[in-house]
């Protein structure tokens, strides 16, 4: 029964380190979806009006060609980003519209 209190000393210290730890990684998270978001829509800014190939898009926002092609591959496949014609050896991807949620076929009916 003496070891009680430390214990709970012991456990109230490694809460608090786990607390600590656990603020640093929601910030680093919460940069990092800042930047991707801020990515996003630099590349859809390039595309308004406009075909333009991966590294075409990479040159006029500063990001890497593989960081663009990842982000046009995600924008693709939810429809935000349309494959265009192949110009060389690139595909040409213009701003697509997604489907709005009304849209969307009701099961019910």
């Amino acid at each position: 029964m003496s070891d009680a209190p430390i214990e709970i000393a012991a456990n109230g210290k490694a809460l608090k380190k786990l607390k600590a730890a656990r603020k640093e990684q929601i910030a680093a998270t919460t940069a990092r979806m800042k930047e991707q978001r801020q990515a996003v829509k630099a590349i859809k800014q390039q595309l308004e009006g406009a075909e333009l190939t991966v590294p075409e898009i990479a040159a006029a926002t500063g990001l890497p060609v593989s960081e663009v092609l990842r982000y046009v591959a995600s924008l693709k496949k939810y429809g935000e980003i349309l494959e265009g014609p192949k110009a060389g050896s690139y595909y040409r991807y213009r701003l697509g519209q997604a489907p709005a949620p009304e849209a969307e076929a009701d099961p019910t009916e």
